[in-house]
């Protein structure tokens, strides 16, 4: 097997000589062969989802997923869509919100931890709260 990389990152990863590439690229696809193991798993038992949108459509809206985590605490719930991506239904201010992967819902600033850290738990992502300390 052949893995290519852009020339910039092949110059930079050159620059680290104690850096193992073999073992850091088995271990990226041993992580995204799991994760890719969970969200099958997650594909049995999607259902129709019906929820109220205020904006745009000022209208109940409904999808097909699977709920991944609902947060008390913030009023919302993470739902994996039949095409793999993340959906978040903010129950408060009736907003759906739509992610392509679990990074973006990440990368979010208004995402609540809670919230981050179940979806990530159920999709066998890793993640970290993060400390500015």
């Amino acid at each position: 097997m052949t893995i290519y990389l852009p020339d910039d990152l092949a110059e930079t990863v050159k620059e680290h000589d104690d850096l193992n590439v073999s073992a850091v690229c088995q271990d990226a696809l041993r992580r995204e062969l799991a994760r890719r193991e969970e969200i099958a798993k997650l594909d049995s038992g999607m259902e129709r989802v019906v929820v109220y949108v205020e904006e745009p459509y000022e209208s109940d809206v409904a999808f097909v997923g699977k709920l991944l985590h609902h947060s008390d605490r913030e009023d919302s719930a993470a739902y994996l869509t039949r095409r793999h991506r993340i959906a978040v239904y903010d129950e408060r201010q009736q907003k759906l919100y739509q992610y392509d992967t679990f990074d973006d819902l990440r990368s979010n600033a208004d995402s609540d931890s809670e919230l981050l850290a179940g979806v990530a738990a159920t999709l066998g992502e890793k993640h970290a709260v993060e400390l500015d300390i």
